[in-house]
């Protein structure tokens, strides 16, 4: 594992170059993430304005001018909301938060306050927010993909249960399980002859690579989205997909990944679990609703 853009420098080539410390592998990967999503979620924006689907008002904001403001909606919000989600999920003192307020961040949270405040900005310029939220869907699946990376490459604690069965003989052991070596969390045991001065453990026992898996089927659904937003007619019915494939996809992850867990009359379950069997529900009905309509 990478904790930091040093740590790949130094692995890779061999020789030290020290600024790089101050790059961690978990923020670089999130920023390549916007970046993506800004970059597909604007093509589809432009095409869209080339159809006449999106209104060009004059003296107001383009819709691509739109797209620069609601990714900054998205990075202050989605902080925000993947602070608040987090707290929820294991509330921490004020003074702990203080010490790392970069540590502990929940996705969903990020996506759902992000979403409301992107969607009452739209509204407020009298955009029409089906579209943009059907141009944005295939963007937030790749970018989903693209930040699980840096989950994985940094060893950020967001990692599968021990998993200590045989591979089978059609999937490379790094695909099976990791033991995620020069960890940032610092978590398992000491490695011997660790080749860097800090980050020198590596989990005792293998568990499964959950963030590659996530990233690998975000890849697919992307593309299964990409190819669906010509062919959908019905503005709105590609996000309410995206909007269940994130579900699924989440929802069958919790299985085999280490998170808190909350004890509701009995039932072991995860924020995670109860807020993507909402995501398929809110898409499968929302899809539904509006082939209905038109």
């Amino acid at each position: 594992m990478y904790p930091t853009l040093y740590h790949f420098w130094f692995s890779t080539f061999g020789f030290e170059i020290e600024f790089l410390r101050h790059f961690n592998s978990f923020g670089f990967f999130v920023a390549l993430a916007f970046l993506v999503a800004k970059y597909v979620f604007s093509l589809e924006i432009k095409r869209m304005t080339s159809l006449g689907l999106l209104p060009v008002q004059e003296n107001k904001p383009s819709p691509q001018e739109h797209v620069s403001v609601i990714l900054i909606i998205a990075i202050v919000f989605g902080f925000l909301g993947a602070k608040l989600f987090a707290w929820l999920e294991n509330p921490i003192s004020l003074s702990e938060f203080l010490e790392d307020p970069f540590s502990g961040l929940t996705i969903y949270g990020g996506l759902i306050l992000a979403f409301f405040v992107s969607f009452y900005y739209l509204k407020w310029y009298k955009m029409p927010v089906l579209y943009f939220m059907d141009a944005v869907a295939p963007a937030l699946m790749l970018a989903y993909g693209v930040g699980r990376l840096g989950c994985h490459v940094s060893g950020d604690g967001d990692w599968g249960i021990v998993n200590k069965n045989t591979a089978p003989s059609w999937i490379p052991d790094w695909l099976w399980s990791s033991n995620y070596p020069n960890n940032v969390l610092g978590e398992g045991v000491r490695i011997t002859d660790c080749i860097y001065d800090d980050y020198c453990y590596q989990l005792l026992n293998p568990v499964y690579p959950t963030p590659l898996y996530e990233t690998m089927v975000s890849i697919l659904f992307f593309v299964i989205l990409w190819m669906l937003r010509t062919r959908l007619k019905i503005a709105g019915q590609l996000f309410f997909i995206y909007l269940v494939f994130n579900g699924v996809e989440r929802f069958f992850i919790e299985k085999i990944r280490v998170n808190e867990v909350y004890n509701i009359s009995g039932w072991a379950v995860t924020q995670a679990e109860i807020i993507s069997v909402a995501f398929i529900l809110i898409g499968v009905v929302g899809f539904l609703k509006l082939k209905r309509r038109f």
